[in-house]
């Protein structure tokens, strides 16, 4: 990586890379590739904090401004569909749960009989 201080278009261009990175990482979580998301959080990470590495001028601090909020908007609907399986995950388990208590109670009459 360049240690030059970042400036303008590159900072611009890291900030839209992060958005990208942050897109690609909401269409992996709802094909359900957690681990393809850590992936992608863990270049997303290095990319911004490269791109804020250095303190923003003011002519930049719109564009910057917009990214950021972009980034935020990506990533609460990352959250959304995080949560979303979490709780499909959770009612999936319980059912699991519930079938095996079912199972077991057969089984157990099933003995006795």
């Amino acid at each position: 990586m360049n240690d030059l201080p970042i400036i303008g278009a590159q900072r611009q261009q890291q900030l839209q890379d992060a958005i990208a990175l942050s897109k690609n990482m909401l269409e992996t979580a709802e094909r359900g590739d957690w681990e393809g998301i850590i992936e992608l959080e863990k270049q997303r990470r290095e990319g911004m904090m490269a791109g804020l590495k250095e303190p923003v001028a003011a002519d930049e601090a719109q564009g910057v401004n917009d990214s950021l909020q972009t980034l935020m908007q990506l990533n609460d609907q990352l959250t959304g569909v995080v949560q979303r399986a979490r709780s499909e995950s959770a009612q999936q388990f319980a059912a699991l749960q519930t079938g095996r208590s079912a199972a077991n109670a057969y089984q157990s009459v099933s003995k006795q009989s």
